[in-house]
């Protein structure tokens, strides 16, 4: 009979499809995690994977398991709304997911000031490129960029992210480079394909698989990046090189599950956050950068 500590690691081989893999998401040693894996089928009495070309791969018998988790696992994500929803004061734990870049250049102030008006909230704060995933109860609010938010989510629109074309102070022409960009890690960015596109000759300096570094990078006068305009605002050496890109906007969303929007900690999260995220518009479109160099 499977347990749903059993069902949770079952669970988290199929999402990863490697022992390894499923031991860093679940805290287990991997040999730990091998171990509990090999029991569960013994009382199980069949195999739940297959070891293919590396890969994990679910049998019949796993994916059976599998979907039962999955449907069990949201089952919970409910109930845990739900029940936090029962909360009657402004207390308890805020899970945030943002990115590093925002954190950096625009939240942590407001963060810090939050805490100070709600002390009996702790702000747990997550820095990804991953969208964690709010249906699964991975965090409570978002705050990132979306084009297309999920229909579960409660979204309040925060505004247009526009990126720019910027370099140390002074720069000259960015045609002639270096240029600092993403790595690989991050070739969806469509920033990062922009630059490609239209930079493809000048010499590629550095690249880095956050945008945060390649905006310390040029700032620390490595070369010519296409940056976010908030992120490029936020160091005193960068300087913008003319009008925001066509093209590359993203919306800013601040995102939450529908079941939580009433709950009193996150309801005192989104009203104190939100208004203050919004009278920085100006700042996201690249209209309160440093100033513009040609």
């Amino acid at each position: 009979m499977l347990e749903w500590d059993d069902l949770k690691l079952v669970l988290a081989v199929a999402r990863a499809r490697s022992i390894t893999q499923a031991a860093k998401q679940t805290g287990l040693h991997h040999s730990t995690l091998f171990r509990r894996m090999a029991d569960i089928e013994s009382r199980l009495g069949t195999k739940l994977f297959e070891r293919q070309q590396g890969d994990y791969q679910p049998t019949i018998a796993g994916l059976a398991a599998v979907e039962t988790a999955e449907n069990l696992e949201a089952e919970m994500a409910v109930l845990a709304r739900k029940l936090a929803g029962q909360d009657l004061a402004p207390s308890g734990i805020v899970r945030l997911t943002t990115t590093d870049t925002l954190l950096h250049a625009v939240l942590a102030d407001d963060l810090a000031a939050f805490t100070q008006a709600y002390p009996d909230i702790t702000l747990q704060v997550v820095t990804d490129n991953r969208f964690y995933d709010l249906n699964r109860h991975d965090a409570d609010v978002a705050i990132r960029p979306s084009n297309a938010p999920n229909d579960n989510l409660v979204g309040r629109l925060i505004g247009p992210i526009k990126s720019v074309i910027c370099g140390p102070l002074h720069a000259d022409d960015p045609a002639q480079g270096p240029w600092i960009t993403c790595d690989e890690t991050l070739a969806h960015i469509a920033a990062a394909r922009w630059r490609d596109k239209n930079f493809p000759g000048p010499h590629v300096a550095m690249r880095s698989n956050s945008l945060l570094n390649v905006a310390r990078l040029v700032d620390a006068g490595g070369g010519f990046a296409v940056l976010p305009a908030f992120l490029a605002a936020a160091f005193d050496n960068i300087g913008v090189m003319g009008d925001p890109i066509d093209g590359l906007d993203n919306d800013l969303w601040m995102l939450m599950h529908r079941d939580l929007q009433a709950t009193p900690r996150i309801r005192a999260f989104n009203d104190f956050m939100f208004p203050r995220l919004k009278r920085r518009q100006g700042l996201f479109a690249g209209g309160l950068g440093r100033g513009s160099e040609m």
